[in-house]
């Protein structure tokens, strides 16, 4: 269990890779999102609920095992907020879309505005979680203003 566990909270042990492990982390929630975000908005919501759980369940374990408040490793927190930078958008096979989103999502996830620094705050694995997830429903909205804006 304490593997599996490991696996998800590290998405797929992508952050365990070398240097900037949460763009590694968000990259492949933007590749996957590319290749397999599905046209249904109840599908996406069902992803999107399942990976909130998983995450606050493993980044938690993870910040337990390591005493870290939020270690580096973790990146399910950022696949999540990749998942919410596209919630009801149709992403799927859409190039322009999935790298301005995540040019988005870095940009918000790093920065910590206000509210997601309120967020990280929370404890545990909720707190691990919780600011990706308001950082990626603010990019989110960043992407449809935007994104119309600029055609993409």
């Amino acid at each position: 269990m304490k593997k599996l566990l490991e696996f998800i909270a590290t998405g797929f042990y992508s952050g365990k890779l070398p240097k900037m492990p949460g763009t590694w982390g968000s990259l492949l929630g933007a590749l996957l999102v590319y290749l397999f975000w599905p046209s249904s908005y109840l599908l996406q919501s069902l992803i999107v609920a399942i990976t909130f759980l998983l995450s606050v369940i493993s980044s938690d374990f993870m910040a337990k095992e390591l005493s870290l408040k939020d270690p580096d490793q973790v990146v399910i927190d950022e696949i999540l907020g990749i998942e919410f930078t596209f919630l009801f958008l149709h992403a799927q096979g859409n190039f322009k879309l999935t790298l301005f989103g995540l040019l988005l999502f870095r940009i918000i996830d790093i920065m910590k505005p206000f509210p997601v620094n309120y967020f990280e705050k929370l404890p545990g694995g909720l707190g691990i979680t919780a600011d990706d997830a308001v950082a990626g429903l603010i990019s989110n909205v960043l992407l449809r203003v935007l994104g119309g804006v600029l055609n993409v």
